[in-house]
């Protein structure tokens, strides 16, 4: 059945990306699940009715957003080159972001934290290992050349 398809999986660094990104997907999911429970039961007299009322629509961007990290995630994995430069893209600007950030509030706090998973996203996406990975395209149902052989 098997006959001429080749199953290669992803390098180690693109998969510690798209592990990234379904954890960090999941956890907008498990937030908007959260935020939805706890409009539905109620906040108590302590919270402002706009705090309330917003609750929801959060939720939902909450939750769009978190579908939209695991769908990338996912796209990284299958080797889709253009899921890869909007994450190199993305690092980028959230880099820049923060670097600027940092030096209008100089002496006021850190926000080293930020530059973690851009820098890191910037180094795993762009080894050797990566670079080929997204070159050779998508990787679902692949035809190899030479027949597979199984002994």
């Amino acid at each position: 059945m098997a006959y001429g398809y080749v199953h290669r999986s992803a390098p180690a660094s693109v998969r510690t990306v798209t592990i990234a990104h379904y954890l960090g997907g999941v956890t907008l999911l498990v937030l908007a699940a959260l935020m939805v429970v706890a409009t539905r039961h109620g906040f108590g007299d302590t919270v402002p009715e706009l705090v309330r009322t917003a609750a929801l629509p959060g939720a939902a961007v909450f939750a769009v957003a978190g579908l939209l990290v695991i769908a990338i995630g996912r796209k990284l994995r299958r080797g889709r080159q253009w899921a890869r430069v909007l994450v190199l893209v993305l690092s980028v600007l959230s880099a820049a972001g923060t670097l600027y950030d940092g030096l209008l509030a100089a002496g006021t706090r850190s926000n080293a934290f930020g530059l973690v998973f851009p820098v890191l996203y910037l180094i795993l996406l762009n080894t050797p290992a990566a670079r080929a990975w997204f070159r050779e395209g998508s990787h679902e149902g692949r035809q190899s050349s030479e027949p597979v052989r199984y002994r």
